[in-house]
């Protein structure tokens, strides 16, 4: 018996006692995957960019900045990906469940 998923699971950011941004479980596949996909390509691209930065004048001002920005948009990346991979095993069960 698999488990009905809550219409909108919280995200957790951690700046906040409770929960304030929250993933809408029943979206299409197709929008949770491209805000996913959005938050990784950000990262990805300040990645290739910090790759080629000389980082002696950077201040660690700047690189705590940076570190919070990428880490909040993978944690936001991750959630929603986490429901997408929730509803991919449970299409698969369902999928798999003789008639």
């Amino acid at each position: 018996m698999s488990q009905v998923m809550p219409r909108y699971l919280p995200i957790d950011t951690y700046d906040a006692e409770t929960p304030v941004l929250f993933v809408n479980t029943h979206k299409e596949l197709s929008e949770l995957t491209a805000c996913a996909l959005h938050r990784f390509t950000v990262v990805r691209d300040l990645a290739d960019t910090f790759s080629s930065v000389n980082l002696k004048n950077t201040s660690g001002r700047d690189l705590m900045c940076i570190t919070r920005a990428v880490h909040l948009l993978m944690r936001e990346g991750c959630a929603v990906m986490d429901v997408v991979q929730a509803r991919a095993l449970q299409r698969e069960h369902e999928y798999k469940t003789p008639i």
